[in-house]
């Protein structure tokens, strides 16, 4: 059984989710809340779930800066993040972030089902970005951050790319703030 907790700014949607995962024989809502961190901390410690379904909403829930918070919670729970619409930035910021899937909240449930098994069973799920889209959000960071972004593209985990580049682990994830913030503070091109 896969433990799932969902973070919603809007009630209507929690509910939302909760009932498509209430469908499904292998998944089981143990939590929901609107996105306090004093409520995300204290449920991710209540409730230990596989998987984190996160809101990613402009002006709204801030789910890549979530992400990287549910990601540092020991043990570290997968991340299912979801938008209204998605594009190449976003995408280059959830994976610098650590979110195991980033889906469309407009693809359906079956498409939420299907990301919240893959995430479960470590198999992350992304929209593609061809190797043209991947050059252009690279083109948009510094060359010494190019790097790192090529080696989230390719799956490289946060402890290798810190590894390989001889980083400690603060460095790295400064580093990696940094890359979001630019990231999320510039126009995107759609993603393919």
């Amino acid at each position: 059984m896969i433990r799932a907790a969902v973070i919603d700014g809007h009630p209507a949607m929690r509910a939302g989710v909760e009932a498509i995962l209430a469908r499904t024989t292998d998944v089981l809502v143990v939590a929901e809340t609107s996105g306090g961190l004093h409520e995300i901390e204290h449920m991710l410690y209540r409730t230990a779930p596989d998987v984190v379904i996160v809101e990613d909403a402009p002006g709204g829930v801030d789910g890549i800066a979530l992400a990287r918070l549910i990601k540092a919670h020991p043990p570290a729970p997968k991340v299912v993040l979801y938008s209204d619409g998605i594009e190449a930035t976003q995408i280059a910021a959830a994976m610098l972030a650590g979110a195991d899937a980033l889906i469309d909240s407009r693809g359906g449930a079956l498409e939420l089902v299907a990301a919240v098994r893959s995430a479960a069973r470590g198999r992350p799920v992304f929209p593609e970005l061809d190797s043209a889209g991947q050059a252009d959000v690279a083109s948009r960071l510094p060359a010494g951050d190019q790097a790192i972004l090529r080696m989230r593209f390719a799956a490289v985990s946060a402890r290798e790319i810190a590894r390989t580049l001889r980083l400690d682990a603060r460095t790295l994830g400064t580093r990696l703030a940094a890359m979001i913030e630019r990231l999320r503070a510039m126009p995107s091109p759609a993603a393919s």
